[in-house]
């Protein structure tokens, strides 16, 4: 993938080389983080949100990889019937020393409700630490302020083929990034029972809004330029199970097909997930492609790389500069 670390990606189970989320497994469907990276100085914590999508229950979660430096719960650590969410909670010693390391999370249920055997579903999590505060590339250290006045509101709506409705529970993310390259995560909020959502102190800065929720898709990039006491940002998702291709999507969009060649020819591709990325790894947008392998994504921010992931396919991210509608098919090719 180009010697890049994929961040806020893909971490399927036979897949090497990137990290965020994973392909179906026999008995758990996927394992995803609402990042993929945390930067921490020595003496604090952060937590990601770990949504398991298991068709049957009952999923042990289970942690690996975590140095002398770090401390990293999970609660719940063991998701019965019906359970999706997880929260990891990862710390750093006030003696903690500058370093990367990599965590990786797995999910593990044998498809029947039982946990503890069967096939593991994994995912990975880069955990810097850093003396700099909370930047995941700072230029300088220490240097750039974070948090601010301004506020983000509005609503997470999930549409569907029957129209929109908002929906509750949602986690909403926020990627703060400065003109001069700094940039860092500033945590989450949830959706109230409205679907209503609000995202304060922040600073006047580019802002890239993320909701991530259980088995949904963000297809539009929803980035924006802060300035001033707030905005409002609307955010929609789609259901991944059934996706919706949008013939005239809002630009800079890219519209395509994922196919492969086959004895038979050229066969699409359904149920390959689309991951856009930019700035320092941030996934600005997803979605799933439909029973022909069409995909759309829209309101892009310009720059970035385009990434289809499925099981059993190789990963390859293709560098993509947006603007109007443009039409990329994407070939991938089996293991």
């Amino acid at each position: 993938m180009n010697g890049r670390l994929l961040r806020t990606l893909i971490a399927a189970a036979g897949l090497s080389g990137c990290g965020g989320v994973t392909d179906p497994s026999p008995g758990v469907d996927t394992i995803s983080l609402s990042v993929a990276s945390l930067t921490l100085t020595p003496g604090t914590s952060q937590q990601v949100a770990v949504t398991v999508s298991s068709r049957k229950g009952g999923v042990r979660l289970t942690l690996t990889g975590v140095p002398a430096a770090l401390t990293a719960t999970l609660s719940p650590q063991i998701l019965a019937q019906g359970e999706t969410q997880s929260t990891l909670t990862v710390a750093a010693d006030r003696a903690a020393l500058p370093s990367v390391v990599t965590l990786t999370l797995g999910a593990l249920s044998d498809g029947a409700g039982n946990v503890g055997t069967g096939a593991t579903a994994t995912a990975q999590l880069q955990v810097r630490v850093t003396d700099c505060p909370g930047y995941a590339q700072p230029l300088s250290c220490p240097p750039f302020p974070t948090g601010g006045r301004s506020v983000i509101s509005g609503i997470v709506a999930e549409r569907s083929r029957a129209g929109a409705r908002p929906i509750s529970g949602v986690s909403v993310w926020a990627w703060v990034e400065f003109p001069n390259g700094g940039g860092y995560s500033a945590g989450r909020v949830l959706t109230d029972a409205s679907g209503a959502y609000r995202f304060p102190n922040l600073p006047n800065a580019l802002v890239t809004m993320q909701a991530h929720g259980t088995g949904t898709d963000q297809p539009c990039a929803s980035v924006v330029q802060l300035e001033g006491p707030g905005a409002t940002v609307n955010i929609e998702v789609v259901r991944q199970d059934d996706p919706i291709v949008d013939p005239n999507p809002s630009p800079p969009a890219l519209v395509g097909v994922v196919y492969e060649m086959t004895d038979s020819g050229r066969q699409p591709v359904t149920g390959a997930r689309i991951y856009f990325e930019w700035l320092y790894e941030e996934v600005a947008a997803t979605t799933t492609t439909d029973e022909l392998g069409r995909y759309s994504l829209c309101r892009l921010p310009g720059n970035g790389w385009v990434t289809p992931v499925k099981a059993g396919y190789v990963t390859t991210a293709r560098s993509v500069s947006a603007s109007g509608v443009m039409q990329l098919d994407m070939e991938m090719k089996r293991q």
